[in-house]
């Protein structure tokens, strides 16, 4: 090979390269399937009281923090229009707890309630309020309790436990792995 060649074939290299990069990333992003959400397996935890039953109206969030050995866990309660998977309903009132931990770089999650400004700013347009990571735009649905269904993240946000008593709604406990401190 002549010094020549180099000129022309170390170039070519680099740009099939980055086309070869660019094409995987867009399957990943795009066209992978995600883990989907069963049946949690949950971990005891310590009982923390989160809110009252009718504090929330649907589609309204609240932040909490549960405690762990690691330091405390930010988490949202979320009152929903219909059961989610790993949810607590009673009666008429669905309420799902879900970590605000990304399962893809541990950003902290927000809560997106206007799916119109939340086509501007993830840049993803979705039918329904859902839980945005600012930080690489990855989103979770609440309804399909907690699964990734867009940008990054792979795996769902981990599910806490919900139980009443009365009208107060408790943390008890968390899913296990609770991703990503706990791995995969």
């Amino acid at each position: 090979m002549k010094r020549r060649d180099l000129i022309f074939y170390v170039p070519v290299a680099v740009a099939g390269g980055f086309f070869l990069w660019l094409g995987v990333r867009t399957y990943n992003l795009r066209f992978r399937a995600r883990p989907g959400v069963g049946e949690p397996v949950w971990k005891e935890g310590p009982r923390v009281a989160v809110a009252q039953r009718g504090e929330l109206r649907v589609w309204q969030a609240k932040a909490f923090e549960y405690p762990l050995p690691l330091g405390p866990l930010r988490a949202f309660l979320l009152r929903l229009p219909e059961p989610a998977l790993g949810g607590l309903s009673l009666g008429e009132e669905h309420y799902l707890a879900l970590s605000r931990i990304c399962t893809h770089q541990g950003c902290t999650v927000n809560y997106v309630p206007d799916p119109e400004a939340a086509s501007i700013l993830y840049n993803f347009r979705y039918e329904r309020p859902f839980l945005g990571c600012p930080c690489h735009f990855g989103a979770f649905d609440p309804l399909l309790g907690g699964k990734a269904i867009y940008g990054p993240p792979r795996y769902p946000l981990p599910r806490l436990r919900l139980e009443a008593q009365g009208d107060t709604l408790y943390a008890t406990g968390h899913e296990v792995p609770l991703r990503p401190m706990e791995g995969s």
